[in-house]
């Protein structure tokens, strides 16, 4: 399997402080079947992309060489959680912060504060830089649990979506798993990631959520979310899309 989204790198942002804490997350992903993992640390301003990117690379060469002095058998590769927002408007080309140096770019919004409209200019102008926005836990969005329309409509616009794996298995609210349920359901999202931030509050134990997930989601569906789409991010290759129907709300 395949993680997008994990803050594997120490010393970077709210992940692990320490290189011992990064390869034991390493070592855990292996346990659970990972085998490659897009280490996505949080870039929170984006006109400090340049320093951003220095020191994500240095900290991503210090964890491959530790990996590599160990023989595990995992591939990690760069990328970032992008947090957008008012300055995408005057940030510039974000192309650095792209996964693997594909078209494909991670993006989170603030959780308070801001609506649908605002998040669909900046999806709008993250467009015109030529990248493929891939919204990190919708789920998790107040203005998606409101309304699951607007993710359908963000889906038409090209918009991709990645759940949490915890969310699917009932870690988080009420409302964060219904959404990513009927997502799962639906084929609305490309991806399921383990956001991982440490080994005990946050673990990237994917194997032990999986086993809690609703089990009518079908075999097809998670192997798309966990193998597939993946592999084409890594590849800078088109998603294939499995037949996706509206979202609907359960009251």
């Amino acid at each position: 399997m395949i993680d997008i989204h994990c803050h594997l790198l120490h010393g970077i942002d709210d992940g692990p402080k320490e290189i011992d804490t990064s390869i034991r997350l390493c070592e855990m992903a292996m346990e659970n079947g990972i085998e490659k993992i897009i280490a996505t640390p949080h870039l929170a301003k984006l006109n400090d992309i340049d320093a951003f990117i220095e020191l994500r690379d240095f900290k991503l060469d210090e964890l491959r060489k530790e990996i590599k002095k160990r023989d595990m058998m995992i591939q990690i590769y760069a990328g970032a959680e992008v947090f957008v927002g008012d300055d995408i408007f005057y940030s510039g080309p974000l192309n650095k912060a792209a996964m693997n140096g594909s078209r494909y770019l991670l993006i989170e919004f603030d959780f308070f504060g801001v609506g649908f409209t605002t998040v669909l200019k900046y999806v709008e102008e993250i467009m015109k830089m030529d990248l493929i926005p891939i919204i990190a836990h919708p789920e998790r969005y107040s203005f998606f649990q409101e309304n699951y329309e607007r993710v359908d409509f963000l889906l038409d616009k090209g918009v991709l979506l990645q759940m949490n794996a915890g969310s699917l298995a009932s870690m988080g609210s009420r409302v964060e798993f219904d959404l990513a349920f009927e997502m799962a359901l639906k084929n609305a999202a490309s991806f399921i990631g383990t956001d991982a931030h440490s080994i005990r509050n946050r673990p990237n134990d994917l194997l032990k959520m999986l086993r809690c997930f609703p089990p009518n989601i079908s075999q097809r569906g998670l192997n798309q979310m966990l193998n597939i789409s993946p592999e084409a991010v890594l590849k800078n290759e088109p998603i294939s899309t499995m037949d996706r129907r509206p979202l609907r709300k359960r009251w």
